[in-house]
């Protein structure tokens, strides 16, 4: 026969498993509440992040086409944009260089904010790529170009060279021309030459540039993204 004991002992065992129980589905509550402010965030991050890259690229995209018509001024202010959404865009600083060597090559021989510009972007490039083989090629000729007015440039080159195992397959071409360049700035005699030899140098480069890039108004605004 059950005694009042055991009466109260059923009782308040079953207090305990309702109380267990309430505090179970608090937890759950709680943990479902989290997870849907999670998955919220996520919800309103996504649409940013596209918007950005979306941003990013239109830049990119409308940068290349003014480079292609031969606006370099307007394809670097695009090129910045993109930096702005992607700062660390290798590609956005390797144009930007390439834009701004062409400017200074236009603007010959008063290139040197120009190229002061090309020669902090294309650098910026390579190291964020350092993968590509072709930014740090023209990052490397940039500089030796640069070697009869400027020995800060040949000693970049010089510390460019350092980083190229003799494997590399542009090892042989980067020796031999630096090399080359070194004897050419031997002397102050050599040097003036070199800045002679620049003047046919810039006349070659500027004659594969299209008609527009010489125009005071500039093509009316990209087309198509053409590669270079």
């Amino acid at each position: 026969m059950a005694t009042d004991s055991d009466s109260e002992s059923v009782l308040e065992a079953e207090r305990w498993s309702a109380q267990k129980a309430g505090d179970g589905s608090a937890l759950h509550h709680d943990w479902l509440t989290k997870s849907m402010k999670f998955y919220l965030a996520i919800l309103i991050l996504l649409p940013v992040r596209g918007s950005e890259a979306a941003g990013h690229g239109s830049e990119f995209a409308t940068g290349r086409a003014y480079y292609t018509e031969g606006d370099f001024k307007k394809a670097a202010a695009h090129f910045q944009l993109a930096l702005k959404v992607n700062p660390n865009d290798a590609e956005s600083y390797y144009w930007m260089g390439m834009s701004y060597q062409v400017l200074g090559d236009i603007a010959f021989p008063f290139a040197g904010r120009y190229m002061s510009k090309a020669c902090v972007y294309l650098t910026r490039a390579t190291e964020l790529a350092p993968g590509r083989l072709d930014y740090r090629r023209e990052l490397f000729d940039f500089l030796l170009d640069s070697a009869g007015s400027s020995r800060a440039a040949l000693r970049q080159a010089e510390d460019l060279l350092r980083t190229v195992p003799e494997p590399d397959p542009d090892y042989s071409y980067m020796r031999q021309r630096f090399e080359r360049e070194r004897r050419a700035n031997g002397s102050a005699d050599a040097r003036l030459g070199r800045l002679f030899l620049a003047i046919p140098r810039v006349t070659y480069r500027l004659a594969d540039l299209p008609a527009s890039a010489f125009s005071s108004r500039g093509p009316a605004g990209p087309r198509t993204p053409r590669e270079r």
